[in-house]
């Protein structure tokens, strides 16, 4: 049954693990939309209320958080010798497994997250309009792109596949692999850097800051519209752009699979 998927079967896993979500993660979700609540409140010390992009800031950081964490605590005993057994005996196939583990730790996660935290925002704004600078949502839509779900995508697929590989301290292993991993490719990239000659690359630098259209400010350069139309106007930095999601997608889907092969064949 490893490569079988049936609809009806996997819409009874998903319903399931659904249910069990709020005993496994509700106190996690309470936890971080409390901190936004402290948050929120403490502003009212503040002369000045906390601006419509900080809040987003916050709660794109939050939902992350929630993301990395949640592979962990809904499916930490996934690959545990004794407690996994309950797991591996589900009547579901490798792949409906993969499948829910998706539409639960990241789908379900993510909304579970944002309409917390955005249902907090209105009730404050609804109760302190005066402390608040404006309704989030009207706001929101520029933030909320399908790149920034793409990234907490990114970010969540490889604390999916560290959940699976590691069987004690799965998050704090999954962050030193990725450190160690930061600091190689630095290392690396240090030296080509040398090997080519750093005269060389400032060079490089000037000629693609030549590029930079004048109408984006260099602290906008962040922005969404701003790397859309410095993207529009350099080929080289458009080129770069491409290669770089296709990395990362590249890298979503080398996860998922490793997650997928490691729920089949792990030995209980």
């Amino acid at each position: 049954m490893n490569n079988v998927f049936a609809i009806k079967r996997f819409g009874a896993l998903v319903r399931k693990e659904c249910r069990e979500f709020f005993g496994n993660f509700g106190l996690t979700v309470l936890s971080l939309t409390g901190t936004y609540v402290i948050y929120l409140l403490a502003s009212l010390l503040s002369s000045s209320p906390p601006g419509i992009l900080s809040r987003l800031s916050l709660i794109i950081v939050w939902t992350g958080f929630a993301l990395v964490f949640a592979p962990s605590k809904v499916y930490g005993t996934a690959n545990h010798k004794k407690m996994g057994l309950s797991y591996v005996q589900l009547p579901s196939s490798a792949l409906e497994k993969t499948l829910s583990m998706f539409v639960v730790s990241y789908l379900f996660v993510t909304l579970s997250m944002l309409v917390s935290l955005f249902a907090v925002d209105t009730l404050f704004y609804l109760l302190f309009p005066s402390h608040s600078s404006g309704f989030l949502l009207t706001g929101s839509y520029s933030m909320f792109s399908v790149k920034t779900f793409f990234d907490l995508f990114v970010i969540q697929s490889l604390f999916v596949l560290g959940n699976m590989v590691f069987k004690r301290q799965k998050v704090v292993k999954t962050f030193a692999v990725l450190i160690g991993f930061v600091f190689l490719l630095s290392f690396v990239m240090g030296l080509i850097v040398k090997a080519i000659g750093i005269e060389v690359v400032e060079r490089w630098i000037e000629t693609v800051l030549k590029d930079f259209p004048q109408e984006i400010e260099p602290g906008r350069i962040v922005g969404m519209r701003g790397l859309r139309l410095w993207t529009a106007e350099s080929p080289l930095i458009r080129n770069i752009v491409i290669i770089t999601d296709i990395v990362r997608g590249l890298v979503v889907a080398s996860c998922w699979l490793g997650t997928y092969r490691l729920i089949k064949t792990t030995k209980y």
